[in-house]
């Protein structure tokens, strides 16, 4: 990925994606960008990657994303204030039976950051549970779309209709899972 390579033209490139980037069409390649610079998840970038010809490996893609577009890893965050609220609750139990802070007073900040512990593992859940499932959906669209293209690779008075539909398809399955 980060070997430098040159096109025909003299061209250099620092990746195979900026490469492969140059292949598309301009509006394409810049919706791709936009696409990749809004989305958090690599899969879906990889994904919608594949639906428009990309056929590079993922480690060059997530690299190039990495290296691109700085993405806020929102479930790193959650983990660490999961874990951070866990010690704060053991070290406020631990100062309740010390002695250091009176019990009634305690008690009621204890149960402030048990319920606030609760709320972030029931996000941490929902938030695994959502991507898992928009990554299981994009999985599969794009297995059927890869079918649908080796299927009819041969037959060239299909393949701008197949790649209409693909796209139109893509467009409304990605529509459907941000919004629901």
């Amino acid at each position: 990925m980060t070997a430098t390579t040159t096109s025909k033209g003299g061209k250099v490139y620092l990746s195979v994606v900026d490469q492969w980037l140059d292949t598309l069409p301009a509006a394409e390649s810049e919706d791709f960008r936009e696409f990749a610079e809004v989305t958090p998840s690599v899969i879906e970038i990889w994904v919608y990657a594949g639906i428009v010809g990309y056929e590079g490996t993922f480690v060059d893609l997530s690299r190039w994303v990495k290296m691109k577009y700085k993405k806020l890893n929102r479930r790193e965050i959650l983990n660490s204030e999961i874990a951070a609220l866990h010690s704060d609750i053991q070290e406020l139990r631990m100062a309740i039976t010390s002695g250091e802070i009176k019990g009634d007073n305690g008690c009621a900040r204890l149960a402030a950051l048990e319920k606030e512990l609760r709320s972030h593992i029931e996000t941490s859940d929902r938030m695994n549970k959502s991507t898992d499932k928009r990554g299981l959906i994009l999985a599969g669209a794009d297995r059927v779309m890869r079918e649908m293209t080796n299927i009819f690779k041969d037959d060239p008075q299909f393949a701008e209709a197949i790649d209409n539909a693909m796209n139109a398809c893509w467009a409304k399955i990605y529509s459907e899972i941000s919004n629901g």
